[in-house]
């Protein structure tokens, strides 16, 4: 957390996060993100290969390519609220003993990675971002419609651009995402809500995590 600005800075974080990665689900075939890098650039731009500074701008807050899967979203969100442990995410964690069947724990697909990760996030980043999450839908922010009185809710809502600006209708429209977690101070449960060609995640997915 202590990097140089720069693509490479924010490729190690990626890396540290696990976002291009399998999360080891329990699931087969699992397909994997892949978020902006020179690499990357240079497979969805061949006639533009060159990295910029201005491509670790766009890069620094989602304004290029992306490909993000919810549950790769929402395992970086958990770790996120609960100050950088990052477990691997299942479908059953257990089943437990019932007449004379044994109890039946399920173990993940990879079994090499330390479970949960430890990602070592400094208290007042931690604290930082904590506060920014829930001032997204606490103190006026693009989800301030799904504030809930007495439930204190963090997010982060997001508008997946499809095509270019002035051809996003119908089946071109924008897709509408949001990450959440709450309660915000004392995490307990995660979500991710992406609704596709519906517009901004402000109006669409986060009142449907709501």
């Amino acid at each position: 957390l202590g990097l140089k600005m720069g693509i490479d800075g924010i490729v190690s974080m990626v890396d540290e996060f696990d976002l291009n990665k399998r999360t080891g689900i329990d699931l087969p075939n699992e397909v994997v993100s892949w978020t902006p890098s020179r690499e990357f650039k240079r497979r969805m731009q061949p006639r533009d290969p060159e990295w910029r500074d201005i491509d670790t701008v766009y890069a620094s807050f989602g304004q290029v390519y992306d490909i993000i899967t919810p549950i790769s979203l929402i395992r970086t969100i958990s770790a996120v609220s609960m100050g950088g442990r990052m477990f691997i995410p299942h479908l059953l964690k257990e089943v437990p003993a019932y007449g004379d069947k044994p109890a039946v724990t399920f173990q993940p697909l990879d079994s090499s990675r330390p479970n949960p990760k430890v990602l070592p996030i400094p208290e007042d980043i931690h604290h930082t971002v904590v506060e920014g999450m829930w001032s997204v839908v606490n103190a006026g922010g693009t989800g301030a419609r799904i504030a809930m009185a007495g439930f204190d809710i963090a997010g982060k809502t997001g508008t997946a651009q499809v095509v270019g600006l002035g051809k996003d209708t119908g089946k071109n429209k924008d897709h509408s995402w949001f990450v959440s977690y709450a309660p915000a101070y004392k995490p307990e449960i995660a979500m991710v809500a992406l609704i596709e060609n519906s517009g901004f995640g402000g109006s669409h997915a986060a009142p449907a995590i709501r």
